[in-house]
């Protein structure tokens, strides 16, 4: 960065905080209104308390133990989980649902206070004074009752509108009903009473008013869940912290607390379904191998009574001990196969694999089967979490779908397989069995017939010992469960979160200095008018060599616009006079100077401008002559008080010479004029003659400066001529009256027209504060002497006050007179 760009990067932000420092009273009142309004918010607004816990969840994707891992046979009571599913599931509506129903927040009692003649609600909860009993399938829900204890026996009740008291309200007090305490209220059809609790107390309570709404379970579930939040505590973790907003913190903590617990618990119980369900199905083979073992004993016990025979001989003992053996694994097998039914009856019937039992729990060894029902139990499980958080069509329950169906289809080919492989052991069993039975049939009848009823029992009594140990396991593997997931810090109260205080104050602040900076701002973006030197700057490279204020006071009965003359001391002469200076340097050289001064448009000060700078270039001593050129409208003739005509137009068709058109001022003996003369039909033709360009190579000849006052150069083309002849060409803007588009037409004009020296005025800006060095508006360091405060010197040489630069045109002495224009426009 230069030091050029750099101190112009540093003006420009100078220059933008005394810009919107003019405005300090916008601001000043914008930040009271700001921070009133914030007072008064954080006052009145509902206090909302945050209560917080973090729970632990076993996130399979980070490994680690869990609870029941050493028990390979238990592995499918813990189904894999995902910390995502876990906290969509803290969200889920069942959970909330299954915790407000625990809750005693079916109706929501309030209290309520006038402040400032406004109604305030305040929730209550578990101190309540009083307590609602209904019949919730006919009392209206989500409608507030208003409530006045009038006594210890009696109250008033009505339906009001929510948060708004109806015991002010002539129009509504004629629906009062007065009611005693445990009493029915009956109305449109509802039944219900209100009972006075432990919590009340008649000084404290008699008078006052309260609002109880019986809530739907829908919308305080979605009123609850809205006001969940569930994040990770950090990414390297599975802990999550889980939050939840209420009006009371109390509520929030009970509430947090047995969402928590719930979800706790929730997870203990899917695992346990496994294990009971196991249970169930053993229990229920036990029942019928009961009856069997049963009816088996008492046909041996009445067999060996009725033929006196407590034991057989050798050889049927061996053999009664080769088929017992087979027998009991013909026992097993057949548990097994009706293992493998329930499995095909579970397919076929498309239910949910949550809850399968375990193919191991049944003493099933194969490891794909047991893979295969692992899988889809999980599936399932992954299937059920997220359906909690998103719906039938998601891409993600499609896949899972998909997944589904082929590990059912792999797992019905297993289960044929087995189905096949056990029928082909049963086969060999029952072959080897019949080889055995046949070597008994050759025994004696009373043993063989004991062998046989012993056989029986021994069959039933070996299936029954062999569920009771299945049984045996499942209720260990039961016991055995624990939760996967852990209650790190149970609710605590982490403070209110509305409102904050603090930052609702420092948003006021920023409300308050932003509001009026933008107001500002886009006015000044969307005003056309020219405002300070940085908007010419902008847009020409011309120089700006005067900055002529804003003129708030004039000379009893003078002329406003020979304020060169009739104010010597004002600031708005020191301007012209630095004007002056500025202008000796242009077209350097030259004896003589050729000034033109225009502008884009009427009353931009042209004429003003023209007089003031002849005036103060003649008091120097310099011999001036100021050329009425506007043949249009020319003005020039009034302001000095001489005559109109003969003029310019006279002498330019030829009716006059030069010397008879030139006339003498009063004020001045070196300040001489030409008028316009009469007005003819064709100025343009006229200026464009070449007698005009005759005529100022004499006049050159006899004056040091000539100041030609033009016609505006956006209205006609009338000064065209006298701007090309000359040798500096002074543009005039006035501040808050020229658009910025005449800078762009003037860019323009003179890449056409060849105008050459072209210089900037800016006129009529406006005085904000006495002072050398910041007097103007405007701006600072534009040129020299523009400090001077207004009324700096009286007519005497003594000093004024500063007070009188305020004084009104309006309060001249002279009342007939028009009042004097600002600054001077032409």
């Amino acid at each position: 960065m230069t030091k050029d760009s750099y101190q112009e990067e540093t003006v420009d932000i100078k220059f933008l905080i005394f810009k919107y420092l003019r405005y300090w009273y916008w601001f000043a009142i914008a930040l009271v209104i700001a921070l009133t309004a914030a007072y008064f918010y954080n006052k009145f607004a509902e206090t909302v308390y945050k209560s917080t816990a973090t729970v632990l969840i076993r996130d399979d994707r980070k490994g680690g133990f869990r609870p029941g891992q050493f028990m390979g046979e238990l592995d499918l009571f813990s189904p894999r989980r995902n910390i995502y599913n876990e906290m969509a599931i803290l969200k889920s509506h069942s959970l909330v649902d299954t915790t407000v129903r625990q809750m005693d927040v079916k109706t929501s009692y309030y209290n309520i206070g006038r402040i400032v003649g406004e109604i305030r609600t305040t929730e209550i909860y578990k101190n309540t004074p009083f307590i609602a009993k209904f019949n919730p399938d006919n009392v209206p829900q989500n409608t507030p009752f208003n409530v006045k204890i009038i006594s210890q026996d009696e109250y008033e009740i009505n339906i009001g509108s929510n948060n708004q008291s109806i015991f002010g309200s002539d129009r509504l007090k004629n629906n009062l009903q007065r009611v005693r305490f445990g009493e029915e209220f009956r109305s449109n059809g509802y039944i219900l009473s209100l009972h006075l609790t432990d919590n009340y107390r008649p000084a404290s309570h008699n008078g006052r008013e309260y609002i109880f709404v019986i809530n739907s379970q829908e919308s305080l579930v979605s009123e609850y869940r809205s006001k969940i939040s569930v994040e990770p505590l950090n990414p390297d973790v599975s802990i999550v912290e889980v939050t939840f907003e209420a009006a009371n913190a109390s509520k929030a903590d009970d509430f947090l607390n047995r969402l928590t617990e719930n979800y706790i618990y929730q997870g203990l119980d899917e695992k346990n379904q496994i294990a009971l369900n196991t249970i169930r199905f053993i229990d229920q083979q036990i029942d019928v191998t009961t009856d069997s073992l049963y009816l088996a004993e008492s046909s041996l016990q009445e067999f060996r009574s009725k033929h006196q025979l407590m034991d057989i001989g050798y050889q049927a003992n061996q053999l009664f001990t080769k088929l017992s053996e087979l027998d009991k694994q013909k026992a097993e097998q057949m548990v097994k196969a009706q293992y493998y039914d329930y499995l095909l009856e579970y397919l076929d019937e498309e239910k949910d694999f949550t809850e399968m039992l375990s193919p191991s729990a049944m003493g099933v060894q194969d490891n794909l089967l047991n893979k295969l029902v692992s899988d889809l139990t999980e599936l399932y499980t992954q299937r059920s979490r997220a359906m909690i958080s998103s719906t039938e069509y998601n891409p993600y329950l499609r896949t899972i779908d998909n997944e589904i169906k082929t590990t059912k289809e792999a797992l019905r080919e297993n289960i044929k397989n087995i189905i096949k492989s056990n029928e082909i052991l049963m086969t060999d069993l029952n072959s080897r069995i019949e080889a055995l039975e046949g070597r008994i049939n050759m025994l004696p009848r009373t043993e063989r017939e004991l062998i046989g009823i012993q056989r029986k029992f021994n069959l039933s009594d070996a299936t029954y010992n062999y569920l009771m140990e299945k049984r045996a396991e499942a209720g260990i593997a039961l016991a055995s469960n624990l939760p996967d997931n852990k209650i790190i810090d149970a609710a605590r109260n982490s403070g209110v979160v509305s409102p904050k205080k603090n930052r609702n104050y420092l948003i006021a602040i920023v409300l308050g200095l932003i509001f009026p900076m933008g107001i500002i701002y886009l006015r000044d973006f969307f005003n056309t008018k020219i405002q300070d030197k940085k908007d010419v700057t902008n847009i020409v490279e011309y120089p700006v060599v005067g900055v002529i204020p804003h003129l708030r006071q004039t000379i009893r009965n003078k002329a406003i616009n020979l304020a060169a003359f009739n104010e010597t001391k004002t600031p708005v002469t020191e301007a012209f006079r630095a004007l002056r200076a500025n202008l000796s340097f242009m077209a350097p050289g030259k004896t003589s100077k050729l000034v033109a001064v225009a502008s884009a448009k009427p009353e931009e000060g042209k004429t003003f401008t023209a007089i003031n700078m002849a005036s103060v270039l003649a008091l120097t001593g310099k011999k001036t002559l100021i050329l009425s050129a506007d043949l249009r409208k020319p003005r020039i003739h009034q302001e000095f008080g001489i005559e109109k005509e003969p003029g310019l137009a006279n002498y330019l068709i030829g009716k006059e010479k030069l010397d008879h058109i030139i006339q003498k001022t009063s004020q001045n003996e070196n300040l001489h004029a030409i008028t316009s003369g009469t007005i003819p039909p064709n100025p343009s033709e006229l200026l464009e003659s070449e007698k005009m360009n005759a005529m100022f190579e004499e006049l050159k000849t006899k004056y040091d400066y000539i100041i030609a006052d033009t016609p505006p150069v956006g209205i006609v083309p009338d000064a065209i001529p006298v701007l090309v002849a000359s040798d500096v060409v002074l543009f005039i803007v006035r501040q808050k009256f020229s658009e910025k588009s005449s800078l762009e037409f003037l860019k323009e004009f003179v890449e056409k027209t060849n105008i050459k020296n072209v210089v900037i005025e800016i006129n009529d800006v406006k005085i904000r504060r006495p002072g050398y060095g910041y007097s103007y508006s405007y701006g600072h360091g534009y040129g020299y002497g523009y400090g001077y405060g207004g009324g700096y010197y009286d007519e005497a040489g003594k000093k004024e006050k500063n007070s009188k630069i305020l004084k009104p045109l309006g309060n001249l002495k002279n009342p007939d007179k028009k009042a004097p224009q600002k600054g001077g426009a032409g």
